[in-house]
């Protein structure tokens, strides 16, 4: 091809068609920039689509680690709603000066338990290192963000921030003041003295409250999440059609 423009080159200036040659050169060069321009979009059309094609993969990803912390989340929530009772259990016996039985040991173990938070975010760091311009949609991409950086966040903040701070400095002492632990059972030293006791039992209403703040902000947190699993889906039914 490249000797046949050639050809026709070397023609033109042979037969001294100098306005011809020109027109012609021209139009080779313009041949040549489109051919370029060509190329590049098949070019950009090629990484767009690649692009696509990992932002696709990656809303899937994102998608199944969001569910397995619907499910997390879920399982803490049945859990904490246990350990409430139990706190309500525990706090009525002071108030109705109700006898010692065999069943208190248990629910002094359910108060015991301390709520963790664990969330999967694997697919959203990998996200954050490809670029998060990857998510082509504008609002999910602030949902995605949002979520992780910003209710995720705050939501494991709020649960284990005054747990652990009244963890160590009050709860565990006053334990060990009146309870001891026999097989993951905790039972009173002196069951009626156990009873008088009114910072032990402040510090049991103070955890319940904080035990039902933590799993309000659970559910909030299943609220949040069950959006951007259904905002994702959406993007990625779209992209079926």
């Amino acid at each position: 091809m490249i000797k046949f423009f050639r050809r026709i080159r070397q023609q033109l200036l042979t037969e001294n068609k100098i306005s011809k040659y020109f027109l012609y050169a021209i139009g080779e060069i313009v041949l040549v920039v489109i051919g370029i321009l060509i190329a590049l979009q098949i070019n950009n059309w090629n990484e767009t689509k690649k692009l696509h094609k990992r932002e696709l993969a990656l809303l899937s990803e994102l998608n199944s680690n969001l569910e397995i912390n619907i499910i997390n989340l879920e399982n803490d929530i049945i859990k904490q709603n246990k350990s409430i009772k139990s706190f309500n259990y525990i706090l009525s016996l002071p108030h109705n000066n109700m006898p010692y039985n065999d069943s208190i040991p248990d629910y002094l173990f359910d108060i015991d338990y301390t709520p963790d938070v664990i969330l999967v975010s694997s697919a959203f760091q990998t996200l954050k290192s490809s670029g998060l311009e990857l998510i082509q949609s504008d609002s999910l991409r602030m949902a995605i963000v949002n979520l992780h950086e910003v209710d995720y966040v705050s939501l494991m903040q709020e649960t284990r921030r005054l747990e652990d701070q009244l963890w160590s400095a009050v709860v565990i002492p006053l334990f060990q003041k009146h309870l001891r632990n026999e097989n993951d059972r905790w039972i009173p030293n002196d069951y009626e003295s156990w009873l008088k006791d009114v910072e032990f039992f402040n510090m049991v209403s103070f955890r319940a409250s904080l035990r039902n703040s933590s799993t309000s902000y659970k559910k909030t947190a299943v609220d949040q999440t069950k959006h951007v699993i259904d905002l994702i889906e959406k993007e990625l039914k779209k992209s079926k059609k």
